[in-house]
């Protein structure tokens, strides 16, 4: 790739935070996260999703920069 078109990460997140969690069961998994996304250290966001179903079978969960999860959703969305 040439620098031109090569996309840049940030190094400085702006809307972070978050948990998420799993739990394994006899008949399967249940995931949870919250939906707040802070700005510095003030909660800003309150509707950030953090889980999304892929396919059938799955669900991808995220904490941290919600960009991250944006990037990382543009890619699945293209393969799918």
């Amino acid at each position: 790739m040439d620098s031109k078109s090569e996309s840049q990460r940030t190094l400085y997140p702006y809307v972070t935070g978050s948990s998420v969690v799993a739990i394994k069961f006899k008949d399967g998994i249940l995931m949870a996260a919250d939906m707040g996304g802070s700005y510095g250290s003030t909660l800003r966001y309150k509707s950030v999703e953090r889980l999304k179903p892929i396919g059938k079978h799955s669900l991808l969960g995220a904490s941290g920069e919600i960009s991250d999860f944006q990037e990382i959703m543009r890619y699945l969305d293209e393969l799918m």
